[in-house]
């Protein structure tokens, strides 16, 4: 009897948008499934559809966490680094009291968006991811403590309130975008 299997470039497909956790179990039973339903009706193209229909299932996190997080995060961070260089640069420029402290600020924000790129780009280096998540601390408490002095404050300055936004919405993109790659790359968290 021939042994009836889904075509191979859709457990290809399915393989790759599923975690390495569940690869095994769930293309397992939809393997079964498809073999179920392909004896009940062969020759008939429905248990083929309805396995590509599972297949696509699967595509929408796979799809966020590639082309919506990691593309987000990058912009954030370039948008970040940017923003710390100008406003350092204004510091060391105009030399307001207390600027080496806002400049050293500057640089750790500018040091947490290069170090988070560069985990996005060397995914295979784990010292790099971890390294921006314990940097996602310190950027949590820069943006916090700025974002909370905007508000109680009586000076207003807008730029100090996006820039810290940013900040947060950063460190919010990071962690789990850095979280999924570490189990991407088969390890456990």
């Amino acid at each position: 009897m021939k042994q009836v299997a889904p075509p191979a470039w859709m457990e290809r497909l399915l393989r790759s948008l599923l975690p390495s956790r569940d690869r095994e179990t769930v293309a397992g039973d939809l393997y079964e499934e498809f073999r179920e339903r392909k004896a009940a009706q062969p020759g008939s193209p429905r248990a083929t559809f309805w396995y590509l229909r599972q297949v696509v299932s699967f595509a929408p996190r796979r799809m966020r966490s590639l082309f919506v997080q990691e593309p987000a995060l990058r912009f954030l961070c370039a948008l970040t680094a940017l923003c710390s260089c100008w406003l350092g640069t204004m510091e060391l420029w105009l030399r307001h009291p207390g600027f080496a402290g806002r400049v050293a600020i500057a640089g750790v924000i500018v040091c947490q968006a290069l170090l988070t790129l560069g985990a996005l780009r060397f995914r295979q280096l784990s010292p790099l991811r971890s390294a921006s998540m314990l940097g996602c601390v310190a950027l949590s408490w820069l943006a916090g403590k700025a974002l909370v002095r905007e508000i109680r404050g009586t000076d207003f300055e807008g730029y100090v309130l996006l820039i810290s936004l940013a900040l947060i919405l950063q460190v919010l993109l990071t962690v789990p975008t850095l979280r999924e790659m570490h189990k991407r790359s088969g390890h456990s968290v």
